[in-house]
């Protein structure tokens, strides 16, 4: 790994040394050795950013969010880098992981998709990425991306939650249920539990009204900022369901925080101040006030000018007390006090002036200028370091890249005295042009798109990327969420949550650099540490580069001691591979050098010879890092689009084999009396293969894999259990129990089994969606033990591997059959492909047919070119009626 980066270290030490913006004709040792410290930043911490380009802003449950992983140095952009596998999870308010998938790179990049559950319940969510290397970074430059998933398929009851009016600390609340016709659901018990206050989870009964409604108090703690939600279920026949209702901040208070321009706050000295305020629930605030001095003179006025920033100029006294009123748009007032000035220190002024970055240093130290440096990085590159006899100057934003600039103050042995960031926006792009072979397309007509990259210089530009094409009445474009410009130029190098961070690349306006600017003054956490950088402090990497796939553990003697230099066996079902391995010093062992893919299961064996007793293998559980994403609260969007979307969304889950999911009302059935040790189901009579005692009999000592090896349509390879080819293993329950794990019956025999009940197609609708591939029900004999106990030496795991590679689906109406087939097309995303790699002269074709509506479609492509260049481009095809 590092002699790998280590060839850029005396590349970088040459480049590093030649500053386009130097006042000096021969650069110093000590401007040597700065360039030499953030060289070694690349062997020493060299870091990756992660980008998703999704396939739509919004989604419904039963669909795939198709994307694409664009990784990146996260200094160059260049789009080689050593991971080779990325995880990509979907996140829910209360940080609860809902799906995560491992993909593998390919001769391309990264590309997947998530599948989302039929009865994934409506709200916000987040999609985040990261590789394992990336862990060295912290979790805060994860990729992360807030998207809204609506569920009209399921049928059972919707809730919604109002709130209203504050009486002695509680608030009253009301929770409203209708079915899946959309009528009250009436005179029915609901339970509510919360998860806040409430330690032991008390439930709460009420009985809802005559409009479906019930009506409680809520104790809410104000000061209390955590994600809340309620449960509520219902247990009542014909009602069966669990909702989570997450609340909203109710609480209208703001904090207010200052940022002196590059940090420090002087006395005496003219200073830009810039102020942001954010609200309980973690979004911007609108304020309004004035800044006064302790004698209560008026000094200057503050407003905030977007996203609750703003910015004053002030001269404070020395020694003197000043203060702020301000006002939020809700009425809360509140006076808070300035930080106190500090009669020593540096202090950084920067304004940008027609293509000129101007900069004055206000130097309140005992040191000269001429012992003082300007350093000015991006991303951890060097672009200038000029010593500072005078002490002030400017700099051409030309000799800058795109992105976000640190300007810092530091002195001849390292320490650094004041930092301001400053955002570059002259950026040079590739062009991507667009021709289409027709102006206007029919209903299911053949497409052909050329687009061609060429760089700002007009020539071809060779790289990788993705493109989505979507119905633009059903599908409203997110202008404002991240695209691939402003995360890896903005979002990307700097902490906290980011509001509409696509907004400020919209225009080229004076105003947009304005507001930039405020940005960069309030969100102050970034990537890359000046300070440690230049002092030579580098984190140490605890987290390894995933080049490949590996499985480890730990095998312990019967005195609990590690078991060295003992013999394992590793069968994995994927394309029966076989590995030996032997543990270490440690009793630890790595088994790598094979691939598998995800549900693969593994089998490990560890046998040592002319040992006391059996030893015991224990293997490494797969361990992934915490979940701390911010997701806003959003009203739900009830527009007339979105609806017809979601329509449009039900009716193509149902015309693609999607199953529904129907609540039964409470039936009385007579039968004659049963014998009571007899097994009895609810599911009794509706399967389509049965296996009683008596033919099981047939079968002695038989596992039961073996077994159901025997019966019609069921596939059994390994411990892969498949019936009629589906791709996914059935459901398998137990004397009623799901089971979690093919651990809980992989050691069934017959001496263990009483009967085998197994369900295909239709008949499995009765478990719900879970029966999508079919059900194997086994009743176990009276007394006899669910599980098995396998021995201690032999283990058997399904660690998470790569997701296998899927094409999104599009139709061809070549064929009139096909052409003519009275099934709707009612595709929302009209094409995805994450695999398009332009030709030499800058160019791709892609190819594609329209489906039934008439309504025109969206095009979005975005990419790296192999010299890291980013690019994006937006455009529109015609659609007509027929």
């Amino acid at each position: 790994m590092k002699n790998i980066y280590r060839q850029f270290l005396t590349l970088l030490i040459v480049a590093f040394s030649i500053f386009p913006a130097t006042t000096n004709a021969q650069v110093t040792n000590f401007e040597l050795q700065i360039a030499k410290q953030f060289a070694k930043q690349w062997v020493n911490s060299p870091q990756e950013k992660v980008y998703l380009q999704t396939d739509k802003p919004y989604y419904t449950s039963g669909e795939n969010i198709w994307f694409r992983g664009y990784v990146v140095n996260a200094t160059t952009h260049l789009p080689k880098t050593l991971s080779q596998f990325l995880y990509v999870e979907l996140i829910d308010k209360s940080n609860t992981v809902i799906s995560r998938v491992k993909i593998r790179k390919d001769s391309v990049g990264f590309a997947g998709y998530l599948k989302l559950k039929p009865e994934l319940e409506a709200g916000n969510y987040s999609i985040r990425a990261y590789t394992y290397w990336m862990q060295n970074a912290s979790t805060d430059f994860f990729f992360n991306k807030n998207i809204t998933i609506w569920n009209p398929i399921d049928d059972s009851a919707t809730g919604k939650i109002e709130f209203g009016k504050w009486i002695n600390g509680k608030i009253e609340t009301t929770v409203s249920f209708n079915d899946g016709s959309k009528n009250p659901v009436a005179g029915k018990s609901l339970d509510v539990s919360q998860n806040w206050n409430n330690p032991q989870s008390i439930k709460n009964s009420y009985l809802t009204n005559k409009e479906g409604k019930i009506n409680f108090q809520l104790a809410i703690d104000t000061t209390n900022h955590t994600t809340k939600f309620i449960d509520v279920s219902s247990s009542t026949p014909g009602l069966k369901f669990k909702k989570r209702l997450f609340i909203p901040e109710l609480s209208t208070d703001f904090d207010l925080q200052f940022f002196p321009e590059s940090g420090a706050l002087l006395s005496d000295t003219l200073q830009v101040i810039a102020f942001k305020a954010v609200g309980s629930d973690g979004l911007s605030v609108k304020v309004t006030g004035k800044v006064y001095s302790g004698t209560n003179e008026e000094i200057a006025d503050l407003i905030t000018t977007n996203k609750g920033m703003g910015k004053f100029s002030i001269k404070m006294q020395r020694g003197e007390t000043y203060y702020v009123k301000v006002k939020s748009n809700n009425g809360i007032e509140k006076r808070i006090n300035l930080p106190m000035s500090q009669a020593e220190g540096v202090g950084l002024h920067i304004v940008y002036n027609r293509g000129k970055i101007w900069y004055e240093v206000i130097n309140k130290t005992q040191k000269p200028g001429s012992a003082l440096y300007l350093l000015v990085h991006s991303r951890g590159k060097v672009y200038v370091e000029r010593q500072l006899r005078i002490l002030g100057g400017q700099i051409s934003e030309s000799i800058l890249p795109a992105g976000i600039t640190s300007f810092s103050v530091i002195d001849s042995v390292g320490n650094t005295y004041c930092e301001r960031l400053y955002f570059v926006r002259d950026i040079k792009s590739p062009e991507i042009k667009m021709e289409s072979d027709k102006a206007v397309y029919g209903k299911r007509e053949a497409v052909d798109l050329s687009l061609n990259v060429t760089s700002p210089q007009g020539k071809p530009c060779t790289g990788n990327f993705s493109i989505s094409i979507t119905d633009n009445h059903s599908i409203k474009s997110d202008s404002l969420n991240h695209n691939i410009l402003s995360y890896l130029l903005l979002s990307s190098d700097i902490k906290g949550y980011i509001e509409d961070p696509s907004g400020y690349f919209t225009h080229n306006l004076f105003s947009d650099h304005e507001k930039l600017d405020l940005l960069m003054l309030t969100q102050a956490w970034r990537r890359f540490n000046t300070s440690d950088v230049v002092k030579g402090k580098f984190t140490p990497q605890t987290f390894y580069v995933e080049g490949g796939q590996a499985i480890t553990g730990k095998v312990m003697n019967v005195f609990n001691k590690p078991s060295t230099k003992c013999g394992l066996i590793m069968i994995s079902l994927y394309k029966a591979k076989i590995k030996l391995a032997q543990t270490d010093s440690l009793g630890r062992y790595l088994i790598d050098g094979f691939e598998f893919p995800d549900s693969t299961t593994i089998i490990l064996k560890a046998q040592k010879e002319k040992s006391f007793g059996k030893v015991e293998i224990i293997p490494d559980k797969d361990v992934f890092p915490a979940s701390s994403v911010f997701i806003p609260y959003q009203r739900p969007d009830n527009s007339t689009e979105v609806a017809e979307y979601l329509q449009q969304s039900k009716e193509k889950y149902y015309v693609e084999g999607g199953m529904r999911g129907v609540n039964l009302d409470a039936i009385t059935v007579k039968a004659a009396k049963i014998d009571k040790n007899a097994h009895s189901h609810y599911y009794s009579g509706m399967e389509d293969i049965k296996y009683t005692s008596d033919k099981l009999d047939n079968y002695p000592g038989m596992k039961l894999l073996d077994i159901l090896a025997t019966m019609p349509g069921i596939q059994v390879d390994g411990d892969n259990v498949s019936i009629r080819g589906e791709q996914k293993s059935p459901l398998f329950l137990v004397d009623d129990v799901l089971t979690t794990s093919m651990d809980e019956v992989l050691y069934l025999t017959r001496d263990d089994i009483e009967d085998i009940l197994v369900f295909k197609g239709v008949n499995a609708t009765i478990f719900g969606s879970k029966g999508s591939s079919g059900a194997i029900a086994i009743s176990l004999k009276r007394g006899a033990v669910q599980k098995a106990e396998a021995p201690v030496n032999v283990s058997t795991i399904t660690p998470l591997g790569f997701q296998k590679p899927s094409q999104f689906y599009v139709p061809k109406y070549k064929v009139d059959s096909v052409l003519k087939s009275a099934q709707p097309d009612l595709r929302t995303t009209i094409y995805w492909n994450p695999k398009l790699v332009t030709d030499s002269n800058g160019t791709v074709h892609v190819k594609f047919y329209t489906a039934d509506k008439s309504n025109d479609y969206s095009i979005v492509m975005e990419g790296i070119t192999n010299n890291g260049e980013i690019c994006r481009y937006t455009g529109s095809l015609r659609r007509k009626e027929i």
